[in-house]
């Protein structure tokens, strides 16, 4: 299956549950919202894509906290079941899904319309999208991947689209990998005292070594002393 889409999230792919590991491979052309013409352009721009997926993530952690499914997306892209291009010359907003029979006989069908690969584009919005078939199909193949007939990866035959697989993988990566007690234990206590200054009174009961034996008196002339200071 071939994409043609101007944002890719993960929430696409989670709204299709367990239908796209139906297809043998599902491969991304997806753009940016800024021409990306050159390779210092596309470098300094690309992490504008790279947020709206890691952003997609974080998201869809506020209704699913232990983010099922989604290593399931990490291991097909991998695996190289999932690949990813960005499209880098002009300013890319294709919407293509183009999909591609076992059997040759059967032939290949696309759908052409507003649709996004995102979440909202999938499921929430009123899109529009019409379906092609034979050789309309073959022209939107060449349009999209450079060649009429179906080829490795996506775009690969384009001078123009970037590799950007692992650099996806790497994103959802680091919301999906295991982390050690102590990694957790530590980032809590790091939050924890995020901006917190510890107080005169905290710093007298948890840090002096020399305060807790004092008596009462000799704190009360201690606590005088500090206001003469």
């Amino acid at each position: 299956m071939d994409i043609a889409t101007g944002y890719f999230e993960i929430g696409s792919l989670l709204a299709l549950k367990d239908e796209w590991q139906k297809v043998d491979r599902i491969r991304i052309l997806m753009g940016d919202e800024v021409s990306l013409r050159t390779k210092k352009v596309f470098e300094d721009r690309f992490p504008i894509a790279q947020k709206r997926l890691d952003d997609s993530i974080e998201k869809e952690k506020e209704k699913n906290d232990f983010l099922s499914r989604v290593p399931v997306i990490v291991e097909a892209i991998r695996s190289g079941k999932i690949h990813c291009r960005v499209y880098r010359k002009d300013k890319f907003h294709a919407k293509a899904y183009i999909t591609h029979a076992r059997q040759r006989m059967i032939g290949s069908m696309a759908l052409v319309g507003s649709s996004n690969f995102t979440y909202h584009g999938m499921i929430e919005n009123i899109e529009l999208n019409i379906q092609i078939s034979g050789r309309q199909v073959n022209a939107l193949q060449e349009a999209v991947t450079g060649s009429p007939q179906p080829g490795p990866d996506i775009g690969s035959e384009r001078e123009d689209a970037e590799e950007v697989t692992p650099e996806i993988l790497r994103i959802i990566e680091r919301h999906t990998r295991e982390y050690l007690s102590y990694d957790i234990y530590a980032k809590s206590l790091m939050e924890f005292f995020r901006g917190h200054e510890m107080t005169v009174s905290e710093w007298e009961y948890q840090q002096s070594e020399m305060y807790r034996l004092l008596d009462q008196y000799q704190r009360d002339g201690y606590h005088a002393l500090m206001q003469l200071c």
